[in-house]
C-alpha cells in the first residue's frame, strides 16, 4: 500500500474502528500476579509487567454495517487485539523483587510474536534493573483503565494502552500513569504483539 493510500485508508479506518470498538475503552479480565524482569518504570523503557482487577467492562455502541465495511478486521477481532494489548501492558509492568525474571518472561511469551522474544528476554535479564529492584526491595503492579485504536492497517492494529502503576518499595508505595503503543499483528485468527514502546515515541 503506497503512503498516501494508507494514509486515506487509515482517516477512513480509525474513526469507523472507534465505532466498532466502543473506542476500544473495554478493559481486560484480571490478569495473573505480577511477574518480574528486566523492564521499566513509568519514567524509563520497560518491557513487562501484571495487573490488577479492572472494574466492568463498558458496553461498546452498535457498529453500523457503513462503518464495519471499512475495517479490514470484524468487531470482535479488534475488540481481542485490544484485550490481548491490555493483557501484554499489564504483565509488562508488573515485576517483583522477590521473582525470578524467568517467571517475568514466561507470563509474556505466550502473548508475543518470535520478532520481539530478543527484547523481552534481554529486558527480563537487565542486571541494573534487577539489582535497583532488590536494593530497594521494590514490587510493582500494574492495572490497565484505557484502551484506544491508535493505528490500523491491513496487517497490524496498534492500540494505546494507559495503565495505571503503583510501586511499592522499603519506603512506601508511589503511583504514576503510564502509556504504551502497543502493536499487533495477526495470527490465525488470534493477535499476537509485535512491539511495546511509550506512546509518544510512534512505532
Amino acid at each position: 500500500m503506497t503512503s498516501v493510500a494508507a494514509r486515506a485508508f487509515r482517516a477512513a479506518a480509525l474513526p469507523a474502528a472507534a465505532l466498532l470498538c466502543g473506542g476500544c475503552a473495554l478493559l481486560p479480565r484480571p490478569a495473573a500476579a505480577p511477574a518480574p524482569a528486566g523492564t521499566t518504570t513509568a519514567s524509563g523503557p520497560a518491557r513487562a509487567r501484571g495487573c490488577a482487577p479492572p472494574g466492568p467492562r463498558p458496553t461498546a455502541p452498535a457498529p453500523s454495517p457503513a462503518a464495519a465495511a471499512l475495517l479490514p478486521f470484524g468487531t470482535a477481532r479488534l475488540q481481542a487485539a485490544a484485550a490481548l494489548a491490555g493483557r501484554f501492558t499489564a504483565a509488562w509492568d508488573s515485576w517483583s523483587w522477590r521473582q525470578p525474571p524467568a517467571a517475568w518472561l514466561a507470563a509474556l511469551q505466550p502473548m508475543a510474536a518470535a520478532s520481539l522474544e530478543p527484547v523481552l528476554a534481554q529486558a527480563a535479564g537487565d542486571r541494573g534493573a534487577l539489582a535497583g529492584r532488590a536494593a530497594g526491595r521494590q514490587s510493582a503492579v500494574a492495572t490497565v483503565t484505557g484502551l484506544r485504536v491508535a493505528d490500523l492497517t491491513p496487517g497490524s492494529v496498534t492500540v494505546t494502552v494507559t495503565a495505571a502503576q503503583a510501586v511499592t518499595t522499603s519506603g512506601g508505595v508511589s503511583r504514576s500513569t503510564v502509556g504504551w503503543a502497543v502493536t499487533l499483528t495477526p495470527d490465525g485468527t488470534g493477535w499476537l504483539v509485535w512491539d511495546i514502546e511509550p506512546a509518544g515515541a510512534g512505532n
